[in-house]
Formats: structure tokens, sequence, C-alpha cells
């Protein structure tokens, strides 16, 4: 049987990482998924929690922020990205958890996720594809090294990222091109996390069956994010029993399936939960 984790963005006002760490203690909530969305803090306060944990992308948050993206031909940008996911595989060591996963890169430099990316300086796509791979190749090398499994998140695009209607800006968001990157590591090497949200709204955008990119990723799926939207933006809202999300569960019941919802309560967490365990038995 898989485990139900829960993101440490679920909640609302979550900058504060070891605040939503003690509301889930309260809550009694024993899987988490460490999340991008926090202010820097003292890594050594985690020792206190006793979760199941998973590592996700932007985390340990730096004292310094930048925008974290393993294909930027910024060398500074790319160093970094590389130095935190390196340091995010070492803290996997650290707390026993056996899964860090990070998202895919860009072809431009993004100012802040969720927003509209500035649209000038768009780098060549197969060069951009090159140094994703080239920094990937140097996180499974390091990842193997350390005992730790990594995984990549396919990247969501939405209406107002596009260029001219085409996808110029966010690299792997269809399954070409994972499986190019797939054809470079073997299944052990490398995984996919798979965010159910973004397959919903990238495939509205791009119009592509989402049914079909779900069964394409599913072989290499090491770990699902899951939660709701309107089908046109990556609004990270709670379950309902109807959303096509929750129908899609059952096909990973031997994988963690992580809750990324945004701004509920600890009770709707659980109601969350809770739907997700009665999908996938």
């Amino acid at each position: 049987m898989n485990s139900i984790y829960v993101s440490t963005s679920c909640l609302k006002n979550p900058k504060n990482v070891i605040s939503v760490l003690s509301e889930y203690e309260k809550a009694q909530i024993e899987n988490v998924e460490l999340g991008s969305v926090h202010s820097s803090f003292d890594i050594k306060k985690l020792k206190k929690f006793n979760f199941n944990f998973l590592i996700h992308n932007y985390f340990p948050p730096p004292k310094n922020e930048f925008n974290f993206n393993l294909a930027s031909f910024n060398k500074s940008i790319k160093k970094n990205s590389l130095d935190l996911a390196k340091r995010a595989i070492d803290m996997c060591c650290e707390i026993e958890s056996p899964l860090y996963t990070f998202h895919a890169g860009f072809t431009i430099d993004p100012t802040k996720l969720g927003r509209p990316f500035l649209k000038n300086h768009i780098s060549n796509r197969k060069k951009s594809l090159a140094q994703f791979f080239e920094s990937v190749r140097e996180l499974v090398e390091y990842s193997q090294s350390r005992g730790i499994k990594i995984a990549i998140e396919p990247n969501v695009v939405q209406k107002f990222n596009l260029v001219d209607g085409k996808n110029e800006l966010c690299l792997l968001a269809e399954f070409f091109e994972i499986k190019k990157l797939f054809k470079l590591f073997r299944k052990k090497e490398l995984g996919i996390l798979l965010d159910l949200g973004h397959a919903v709204v990238t495939s509205h955008w791009l119009n592509f069956d989402k049914n079909k990119f779900v069964k394409n990723c599913q072989k290499r799926v090491y770990a699902v994010h899951i939660s709701n939207n309107n089908g046109k933006q990556d609004q990270h809202k709670g379950l309902s029993k109807n959303c096509w999300q929750i129908s899609q569960v059952k096909l990973f019941k031997n994988v963690p399936i992580i809750l990324e919802t945004m701004n509920l309560s600890t009770e709707k967490i659980k109601v969350n939960i809770q739907m997700v365990k009665d999908n996938i038995s």
C-alpha cells in the first residue's frame, strides 16, 4: 500500500515551515513533503519533528533567494540551482527522505513561478534541453552516490506563458520531450513526479489527451502531486469527489501520492486525504 503525503504548501500562510510542521503535528499528520514556498530558517529545527519526509524542489530555502532553473545559461543561476539540489539530496540523507523531486527547466530565467514570464531573451530550445540534461546527469550521479532517488516534475503551461499560442518557455511539459530525457537514463536512475493538476491545465492549452499523457508517464512515476483546478489555471484547490485528478489515483497504488493544495485548514486537508484513500482502495 502506498502512503499519502501532505505538502507544507497546503496550509494558509505557509511561509514559516516550522509553524506549518507544528500544525501538522497537532493534527497527527504523519507523512509530509517539504515544499517550495518557505522562508529561510534554521535547518536544525527540523530534527525535533518525527514525520516521514520527502523533499521537493526549492528546499531547503536559501538565505539569498534566486529563481531555480537547471536549464539556465546564466552561470550563477545554474550553479545555485545545482548546489541547492545537491543540498536537498544531502538533507534527504539526514532526515531519511527516500526521494528528492525537482522542476523541469525553462528557456528563460523566470522572475516568479505562477505568474507571466518575461518573453524576451528566450534561449534556443534544443540548447536549453541539452543544458538541462547536463544538469540532470550531474544530479543523477550525485543522488546515486548518496543512495537517494530523484524525480523530475514536468512543467505546467498556462495561457499567460504561451507565445503566439505555443509553448516556447517551459521544458518537459509534453511527453515527447520527457521521452527524450528518459532515453538517457534508466528507470532506477531517474523518475517522474507526475502532477495531475499540471496535466489537466497543460493538456487544455497545448491540446493533448491528458489520459494518454498519464498512461505514457505511468511506468516512470516515482510520486504523484494532486490538487484541483478549473481546467485552465494551476490553482492548487482542494479536491472534489468527481474531479478527474481523483479518478487517476487508483493507477498509482504503489507510489507516494502528495496532496499539494493551498489555503486549506488541517481539517480540510484530512478530508482531502480521506478522499484519496477512498479512491485508491
